[in-house]
Formats: structure tokens, sequence, C-alpha cells
């Protein structure tokens, strides 16, 4: 019982006490017990106990926090072959016997004795009878130091392991090594920032680690010809959408899917709003499986307030319809959703439908249910004439909602815990014509969990906001190196691009080996 050796001595004929006792052994190597337990066999105890033939205790049951009860298990021959068995809880401190269960057995062949009590205790578990050969193979003291190695190289260089041999092969695409690779190469829990840029042959995209001691090492990357957006890391992988397809990526790895859809194109927009679609990723926590919740304006007319939207929902893994014809409770506004712990979280737009306030919209993708979350009232407040911007984002774990003031010039971060909105942030960019908002939307990406500074993000700038000092350091800009490849390029090449060169898009990533089974088709919305 409790981990430990215990010994039942059965003292029930005792002229001078009928008791039961159970002792502990205290020390192995000296064989010293103790009395533990020294159950009374009086009463109703009495009746229960000592009228049977064989009394066993088998195990004990109950909390840290309560007296644990034990478990006893008894057998007693009746008439014509037959016997009663019963298993019974004792409460040490208030000497009650409880009867759990009674049985009565026949048996058809003639028993001398009273058989012992065939009960036993047992605990719920996933745990297997014996390992597997592959358990085995890597709990070898080979495969641990393999796994040592492997954990501190590259994505990319773990993946060519692979082709070593079997047992490279079985380690690595194993769970728990994805695991502890994943929480290896990411326990700072500091934002790591992946630049995008046009792909080549059959990748759609290229990428590179953002180094914040050289910020022009970007310059080789192709830039881009057509505008995307992409969203931060959930649970491994990348959401990057374009206007006519969305693109599930790995960036360390190379590893990628391609959705394609029927998405609208519309006039220039800022540069976190791609076509008539808003997208987002986002994990449903019961089956371990992306989902993509595709949003599609029809119809969007501010004038009249009037709109048509259509949402979709989209397994990852297969690329089929998990759920159609989901209807949202309220517009959303063009800035991509937020993700925290199984749920999507937009902005309602405020300018369409029915509704003159704002509100945020979230969506349960393990029940496939929307749900309406208000706002802090400071946000919550709109009005036409007002040209403030609100979104939602995740920073630190925690579901904020931003509202930018373009003539202030600040971004006012709210935070909800427990039901409960309260101010997180204030953020400062009067002294920062770069990202002014009055001709930038800058979003905050993270949060720095080592010195507190906040991530920005304009398309075109990228820096860390410090809070206490109220100043910017620029990591990189993005929009220079538009300028930079023009001259590096000749007129010929540019023109051959066909289309406007846009800059270089930022992503936040983890270092990874997440990956799906490729198919050979793309699916059509």
């Amino acid at each position: 019982m409790d981990n430990q050796l215990f010994m039942v001595r059965d003292l029930r004929n005792n002229p001078n006490g009928s008791t039961l006792e159970i002792w502990k052994l205290l020390d192995y190597s000296s064989g010293n017990w103790s009395l533990s337990h020294q159950t009374d066999l009086s009463g109703q105890v009495a009746t229960n106990l000592c009228e049977p033939q064989i009394v066993r205790v088998i195990g004990s049951v109950g909390s840290c926090r309560s007296v644990k009860k034990i478990v006893i298990a008894t057998s007693k021959r009746m008439i014509d072959e037959k016997f009663e068995t019963k298993v019974h809880s004792y409460d040490p401190r208030c000497k009650v016997l409880e009867t759990i269960l009674s049985v009565t057995e026949a048996h058809t062949s003639r028993i001398t004795s009273t058989p012992s009590s065939r009960f036993g205790l047992f605990e719920e578990s996933l745990a297997a009878l014996r390992k597997t050969d592959r358990e085995i193979a890597l709990s070898s003291t080979l495969a641990k130091a393999t796994k040592e190695i492997l954990l501190r190289l590259p994505a990319k260089s773990v993946i060519q392991t692979k082709l070593v041999c079997k047992q490279w092969l079985s380690l690595t695409e194993s769970p728990s090594f994805i695991q502890s690779y994943l929480e290896h190469k990411n326990m700072d829990k500091r934002p790591k920032v992946m630049l995008v840029g046009k792909g080549t042959g059959q990748s759609g995209f290229s990428f590179a680690p953002l180094n914040r001691c050289l910020p022009e090492d970007h310059r080789h990357i192709a830039l881009l010809d057509t505008k995307m957006v992409c969203s931060k890391p959930c649970h491994g992988l990348n959401l990057i959408s374009t206007e006519e397809k969305d693109y599930l990526y790995n960036p360390c790895t190379g590893f990628h899917k391609v959705y394609c859809n029927q998405a609208q194109a519309q006039a220039e927009q800022h540069a976190f709003a791609v076509g008539n679609k808003n997208v987002g990723l986002g994990f449903d926590l019961l089956t371990c499986e992306q989902f993509l919740v595709e949003i599609f304006y029809k119809l969007k007319d501010f004038e009249s307030r009037q709109y048509n939207l259509t949402c979709e929902l989209w397994r990852c893994k297969s690329g089929g319809y998990a759920q159609n014809y989901l209807v949202p409770p309220l517009p959303v506004n063009d800035m991509p959703p937020a993700y925290l712990e199984g749920m999507l979280y937009w902005m309602s737009e405020p300018r369409l439908g029915q509704r003159y306030e704002r509100a945020i919209i979230s969506f349960d993708i393990a029940t496939n249910a929307f749900g309406v979350v208000p706002c802090p009232p400071c946000i919550a407040m709109w009005n036409r004439s007002c040209h403030w911007h609100a979104f939602v984002v995740e920073l630190e774990g925690v579901l904020c909602a931003v509202l930018a003031d373009p003539i202030g010039n600040n971004l006012d971060i709210w935070k909800i815990k427990h039901g409960e909105w309260g101010r997180a942030y204030k953020v400062h960019l009067e002294a920062w014509p770069d990202y002014s908002l009055e001709t930038n939307v800058v979003v905050p990406l993270a949060v720095d969990p080592v010195d507190g500074r906040i991530l920005l993000n304009t398309g075109k700038k990228l820096g860390l906001y410090d809070p206490v000092e109220r100043t910017i350091q620029n990591l990189c800009s993005l929009d220079g190196a538009v300028a930079c490849s023009k001259d590096q390029q000749s007129a010929g090449e540019l023109n051959r691009m066909g289309s406007e060169i846009r800059p270089l898009v930022p992503m936040l990533y983890e270092e990874n080996l997440a990956c799906y089974p490729r198919v050979d088709k793309t699916r059509w919305m």
C-alpha cells in the first residue's frame, strides 16, 4: 500500500483480544517494522470480519487530504457448495466498516477448502504491458546520446538525418522527440522573427531568420510580387494568406500545404488585410489538428451598413471540409484574428450591421460555436466621426484588445484575465514618425519576456518599443529593402516581374519539426 511493503497479522482467534494488525516495513536493510493499523474486531466489525474463513487486505484508497480507508476482501463458505465473497472499506479514524460489494459464488465441483477472494484493486492508465521494439530502441544509451545531439541541430539538419538509418528515422519521427525539440529550441520564450520573401521552384516562399546584429543580411532574399499576410505560430505551423491561396508552412523545415480559394481582389488595403477574406489558423485541443477558419465578404456596404459574409472550416491535415455555412453573430473587421487555447477571436466591424459598438467575436474550434465577448468600454464606443482603429492580438498568452488613436498617436492595449479587462500597456508613438498611426497600422506582435519590450510591426518597419523609456529600437526597414533590390536588379528583370515589388514580410515563428502527411492535389474551396 502507498508504494510501501506491509504485513497483515491475523489475530482474530486471539483469546486476549480479537484484532487485525497491519505492520509497515520501515527499513529494508535493518528489517525494522512498525504497527501502522490495529483493527478492533468487535461489534459490527466482528460480524463481518470474524465469521469469514479468509480475510485479505488488498490495499487502501483515499487522497492525501483525507484519511485513507483500508480495503479488505473476505470469503465465507455457505451451504450447497456456495461461497460468499465481500469487499469492505474500513475507516481507521471512525472505526467504521462499510460493505462495498457482495457476491455469492456457486461451484459445480466439490471444494474442500474455502477459495480465496478474487478481488483486487486497479488504476486506469494507458501504460502498455511491455515496451514496444521502438520504445526499447529509443531507450538505449546510444539513442539517448543521439537524441541530445539532434536536439541541438537546426530543424532542416534534423530532417536530413532521417536518411542516415532507420533508427534515426524512428527517433526523429517519434512524438516524444518532436515535443522535446520544440521545448528545447523555444525554452527562452523570446520572440523569433523570420523574413518571408518570394520562393523558387515548387516552394512558394523563402525564409531567412532576422539577425538583429546584421539587419542588412536579408538583402539576398527575393522580394515578393504579391501581397501576403502571415499569422503567428500555432503549434509550430504558420498561415500565409494571399488573395488566391492560403499556405500552411513550417518555415524551419520547408514543409507546406497549399489551400486554394476563390477570394476577390479588393482596393489597396493596409499591410494586414488581403482581398475580401479574413482567415485564421487555430488548433483543436481534442484532436490535436490545425484548422483554417475562413470568412469571405460577398457584400460590404458602409453607406447602407449592409453586408453578406460566409464562413467555412477546413481541416489542415486532410484538406477537407469540417463545417460549412457557419454564420458569425457579428461582422468582423479586416484585421487578422488572434488564436488562444483552442479559440479564435476577431474584432467586430461597427460600420456594418445593426450594432453601433464594438465587440469581440469568439470561435471555439472544438465545438464549432461562435460567441461574443464584450470589449473594454473605451474600445466598445464608436461613432462615424471617430477614426480610431481597434483589433485583437495575443500577448504573453493572454487575449488583448488594442485601440489605435491616430490623433494622440498611441496604442491603448487592454488584456482580459478571469473575465475582467485591465490596461496592460500604453504605447506612445508621437516621437516616432515611421510608426505614426496617421499613416500606418501598427500591430504589437509580442512582448520580450527578458526586458519587457514590445515588438511592433507596421508592414514597413519592425522595431522594439521600450514602455519605460518610450523609445524604439529599429530592427529592420523592410521598405528599404525594395529600394536596395531595385538598385541591384536590371530594368529587364524588374519588368519581367510584371507586378509591383513588395517588401519582405516579417513573421514570428517557433523552431520545430511539425508537419502533416503530404497530399498530391490541392483542395479547392
